[in-house]
Order: C-alpha cells, then sequence, then structure tokens
C-alpha cells in the first residue's frame, strides 16, 4: 500500500500463514515466511506478488528474514538445529547457508546495520529478553540492553547510530517501543 494507507494490494493468497516481510535494497523483491509447507519456509517474490520461490526446504521453522543492505544476503532465524532459534545467514538465491549463532536458548528477529556489517538480534541467553549485536560473520557478539525486562525486535535507524526495539521497562510494564545509542 502506499504509505497513507491508499491503495492496498494483496501479494499473497493461500490459507496459511504468510508473514515478515522484508523489502529488497533495490525494491524488486519481497522476502518472507510462509508455513504453506508446513514448520515454516522462506520464500522470496517479486515486489508485485508473482514468481513466489521457496528458498528454504527442511522440516523445521526458518522465519523473520531480513535483507542485507546490499541485497547480496538474507538473515533469519531456525530451530533446525533442535528446539532453540538461532540465526543464520544465506545467499539470496538461498544458497550457501551458514549459521552464525550456537546457543542453548533462542536467538531471532535479526536486523543488519544499514552498513552491512553488523547483525542486530533479540536473544534469552541472559534469562530474559534483551537486544544483542554481532559482526555479519556471528563474530563479537554483544549484549547492548542489559535489563531486568524484555527488550526485543531490534531495528537499525537509517544511520546506523541508534537502533529502535521495544522494551517491558517502564511504568506499565507492558512493551513499549524505545531508541538507544549504538554506542
Amino acid at each position: 500500500m502506499d504509505a497513507d494507507g491508499t491503495h492496498r494490494k494483496r501479494l499473497t493468497n493461500n490459507r496459511d500463514h504468510d508473514a515478515g516481510p522484508s523489502w529488497s535494497p533495490d525494491g524488486k523483491k519481497i522476502v518472507f515466511w510462509s508455513d504453506r509447507t508446513g514448520g515454516g519456509d522462506i520464500y522470496v517474490m517479486n515486489a508485485d506478488g508473482s514468481e513466489q520461490t521457496r528458498l528454504t526446504d527442511n522440516s523445521a521453522y526458518d522465519g523473520n528474514p531480513y535483507w542485507s543492505p546490499d541485497g547480496k544476503k538474507i538473515a533469519f532465524e531456525s530451530d533446525r538445529h533442535g528446539r532453540n532459534r538461532e540465526i543464520f545467514v544465506m545467499n539470496r538465491d538461498g544458497k550457501e547457508e551458514r549459521r552464525l549463532t550456537f546457543n542453548s536458548t533462542y536467538d531471532m528477529y535479526p536486523c543488519w546495520s544499514p552498513d552491512g556489517r553488523q547483525i542486530a538480534f533479540e536473544t534469552n541467553r541472559d534469562g530474559n529478553s534483551e537486544i544483542y549485536v554481532m559482526n555479519a560473520d556471528g563474530n563479537k557478539q554483544h549484549n547492548l540492553t542489559n535489563s531486568d525486562g524484555d527488550d526485543g525486535s531490534p531495528c537499525w535507524s537509517p544511520d546506523g547510530k541508534q537502533i529502535a526495539f521495544y522494551s517491558s521497562i517502564g511504568i506499565s510494564g507492558h512493551p513499549e517501543i524505545c531508541i538507544m545509542n549504538l554506542e
């Protein structure tokens, strides 16, 4: 749809769950996940909804894909190595999948930095949900939030200096939208 909410157009049409869309940097493709084949797989389609192509094919859940800024890679979460979710990256055609995180807890909602050098993600490895950041190759993982409440769903600002996220720390105790400086 247009930014003002007009000209809404349906791109997928099936009885299954299609979710988590992410535009390619050139605006020509949309990557998303769907449970139309069972547990959840990553698909890509043209921006008009045509040529829907399955990129991952396994019995596990693969979801929440996110394009790299150069459009060559897609980061996503998967539980293919057990019940916990981990962060993976693959080429835009679904080839050369590589696991970036190795934890006994959940790592999810990957989001590339605007320069493509880092990936922010949500994890519960510290006992509650926190925002971590790592290099795009999976190295140098470190906690950014370290709070008592849950923090999640990170998204970088266009200049790469801040991250928007939700946090349950606050007066209401319900998730609120927050931003933080990267440092």
